[in-house]
């Protein structure tokens, strides 16, 4: 797994893409992400009416409850994977660690510590065990949260999100799990506000979340 945080050549990101087409049923826009009102450059980003999330329960890679309240007062980056992926999983989380790299490089540390975090949702409860996470996300960044929960407890955060997720066909250790493939963002009140489409690079995660993170404040500070 460690080799997988450093893979980043052009023909993984062809797979990537081609997994990622091979997918695209398990994906599906609400009705409310329309973009009237959204400025044109944030239109394939900007949720037009985020949506605010609701309870859910679910435990994180040191064994401690993660639900909504932990989502609350901090912008959160959420991909949807598991530990078993072979290579859109271990893609998306070495960009998300680029990204939070530089992000936190241009701010005071501590503030970007408290201000964002990145959240790695396993739907695939039954291989992924905590212990499983806890390695695993760690070769990406020791700051990042795993979470994980029953298949029931996951629905209740994915529902809310339009995701899905499907374990496919094969033996009771070897299958794969088709799931969405966008890395979601969350505001600070605990709102679904906005989505990056795959394939992923730092870079377009990186302007794009600060052009987000303008437009949030805009938002919330009217002139």
């Amino acid at each position: 797994m460690q080799q997988s945080k450093t893979i980043k050549t052009t023909s993984l990101h062809a797979i990537t893409a081609i997994g990622i087409m091979a997918m695209s049923s398990f994906w599906y826009s609400p009705a409310w992400a329309t973009t009237a009102t959204i400025p044109a450059n944030l239109k394939n980003m900007v949720i037009e009416s985020p949506v605010q999330l609701k309870s859910f329960e679910l435990m994180n890679h040191q064994r401690e409850p993660f639900n909504r309240k932990n989502l609350e007062g901090k912008w959160t980056f959420i991909f949807f994977g598991y530990t078993h992926c072979p290579d859109i999983c271990p893609v998306t989380l070495s960009e998300l660690n680029t990204a939070a790299d530089q992000i936190s490089a241009k701010q005071n540390t501590a503030k970007a510590a408290n201000d964002i975090q990145y959240v790695f949702v396993s739907v695939d409860p039954g291989r992924d065990t905590i212990d499983e996470l806890a390695e695993y996300i760690s070769y990406f960044n020791k700051e990042f949260i795993a979470i994980t929960g029953m298949k029931e407890q996951l629905t209740q955060l994915t529902s809310q999100l339009g995701v899905k997720f499907k374990v496919g066909d094969g033996t009771s250790t070897q299958y794969f799990v088709s799931h969405s493939s966008r890395v979601l963002l969350i505001d600070p009140q605990a709102r679904y506000y906005a989505r990056f489409r795959a394939p992923h690079y730092s870079e377009e995660i990186i302007d794009g979340f600060n052009k987000i993170r303008d437009f949030y404040q805009i938002q919330m500070n009217p002139k």
